[in-house]
């Protein structure tokens, strides 16, 4: 005997069964394996999807509106890693010690418009920025220093503008040249100890613990692996509607994807293990390269608070180019003894690809 039941409704409630696993391998971020990757990506187009579903229910027949209703709600403990209200206690007078940290993909300061010679400008306001910008820390991704071109000695700039201290992660492809290009972590205070770790190129970790008035905070700057994602290829299949091209086109990102999430694993796993050695307050800064609804942001959200959930606004989004709504760019905090008093993506600030997080936290 044949259902009953529309084949349409059938599908939207196996919809709503896989809509459930992506809720629990992003909130329990207990695997990183990569179909899980694929499954935990896909959240923020579920959530659309049943918008839409929840609409289309309402006005066609309201009755089977609460499928969709239903997803909706349970995927309120995501809504703080989409949207941020603000700082909680804006009016409040704080008192005591407070920090400011910023973050910073500086995008290798240009180089790649300053090696065209006609096109120098954007390097030379954006380490202008960056140097005068008020920060007691500053983490960056992709520093570039130059040790003879006077013009990208950025060290000894910074260095001059009250950053003495330093640590910074040197490729082994860039052993024995006279630049670098990497992970930095610049402060107005001692470093007493630190350590660094490659992943590939100018991606890895850092971090520095660094004696702020009589408090000693393990600051980790990371930078995962990119997965170099481009859709300039599908565009261009789209156009010309070349189904081939369009096929190796998707195969491509999904390979990237996969390797991508194999690769964010293995990494997340030495990051988690820094913060869980340190015998330190932690304050983690950094490139992603993902999504808040993924395995690394979810293993580290485990073991601290974001600053962006507790304290920003908006939707945060921490990329500048396509696809341009996405927010990739972290800073998490030990709630044990730091409490952030305010977060801002600042998004005014268009030199690189990335915008800048600047966060000030109060120690407890």
């Amino acid at each position: 005997m044949k259902s009953k039941t529309p084949l349409f409704w059938r599908i939207q409630q196996l919809f709503f069964c896989f809509t459930l696993i992506s809720y629990t391998l992003t909130y329990f971020a207990f695997t990183g394996h990569w179909i899980a990757g694929f499954i935990m990506m896909s959240l923020p187009l579920l959530l659309i999807l049943h918008i839409l579903l929840f609409g289309f229910w309402l006005v066609i027949r309201p009755k089977k509106a609460w499928l969709s209703g239903l997803a909706l709600l349970l995927s309120f403990p995501f809504w703080a890693r989409t949207y941020g209200w603000g700082a909680p206690e804006e009016a409040e007078k704080h008192s005591g010690k407070e920090i400011k940290v910023m973050s910073y993909n500086v995008m290798s300061f240009d180089m790649q418009s300053y090696l065209g010679e006609n096109e120098r400008e954007n390097t030379y306001k954006l380490i202008k920025w960056a140097e005068n910008e008020d920060a007691d820390v500053k983490c960056f991704q992709e520093f570039f220093n130059h040790e003879t071109q006077v013009e990208l000695q950025t060290f000894s700039q910074f260095q001059k503008k009250g950053y003495p201290y330093r640590v910074s992660l040197h490729s082994e492809e860039e052993s024995g040249k006279d630049y670098s290009n990497g992970l930095a972590i610049l402060s107005k205070y001692p470093i007493v100890q630190h350590k660094e770790k490659e992943f590939s190129a100018q991606n890895g970790i850092i971090y520095a613990d660094i004696n702020i008035k009589g408090d000693t905070i393990r600051f980790i700057s990371v930078h995962l692996r990119s997965m170099i994602v481009r859709v300039g290829g599908i565009k261009l299949a789209v156009r010309e509607k070349n189904f081939g091209l369009g096929r190796y086109e998707l195969f491509n990102i999904f390979r990237k994807l996969k390797w991508g999430f194999v690769h964010h694993a293995e990494e997340a796993a030495i990051l988690t293990e820094w913060i869980e050695e340190s015998p330190h307050p932690v304050l983690v800064c950094g490139d992603f390269n993902e999504i808040p609804y993924s395995y690394a942001y979810g293993q580290v959200r485990k073991r601290l608070l974001n600053g962006f959930e507790e304290a920003g606004s908006g939707f945060g989004f921490t990329y500048r180019k396509a696809p341009g709504f996405i927010r990739i760019d972290n800073q998490f905090y030990d709630q044990k003894s730091l409490k952030v008093i305010d977060f801002q993506t600042r998004k005014d600030v268009k030199y690189s690809d990335h915008y800048p997080t600047i966060a000030r936290y109060k120690v407890l």
